[in-house]
């Protein structure tokens, strides 16, 4: 029995505190999101957001596509088969929210009235001491954001 408790246990090392520092991230590189229906969400990431659309693959029950961004940013949308067809619901274990980075805020408000031309639904932006967002949902519901990092203060009046 004592063997049983040993295999389900968290490993020991993943417990522990490392006393070295961790290895540099350079950023989020990939995000994969499933889908409900790849064609609605690849013409919402291509026309929206501005993806193009790289790799197209079918197969094993999978839809799926890479589309990267300007920005150097790679989504791949995967339409799985046996897709539940149930919209995105930030209360289950998972992604919550992916936020993606615009460069100022100027940038940011320029994004709001775009989603306001083309009657994507939005959250006016939101000023906070941390930064601005601005809070969008796709097609499956997924929640979206862009935001601004507010300007440090320089303490100098």
């Amino acid at each position: 029995m004592l063997d049983l408790f040993k295999a389900l246990a968290p490993r020991a090392s993943l417990r522990r505190e490392s006393a070295l520092p961790p290895p540099p991230l350079a950023g989020i590189a990939r995000v994969t999101l499933s889908v409900r229906d790849r064609d609605v969400s690849a013409h919402f990431y291509r026309s929206v957001l501005g993806f193009r659309a790289e790799r197209p693959d079918d197969r094993d029950g999978l839809r799926q596509t890479v589309f990267r961004h300007p920005s150097g940013l790679l989504i791949d949308l995967v339409q799985h088969r046996d897709n539940f067809k149930g919209r995105f619901d930030s209360r289950r274990c998972g992604l919550g929210r992916l936020t993606l980075a615009a460069p100022n805020l100027g940038v940011l408000e320029a994004w709001e009235d775009r989603f306001a031309r083309m009657d994507v639904d939005h959250i006016p932006v939101v000023h906070t001491e941390e930064g601005s967002t601005l809070v969008f949902h796709d097609p499956d519901g997924t929640e979206l954001a862009l935001f601004v990092p507010a300007d440090p203060d320089t303490g100098e009046d």
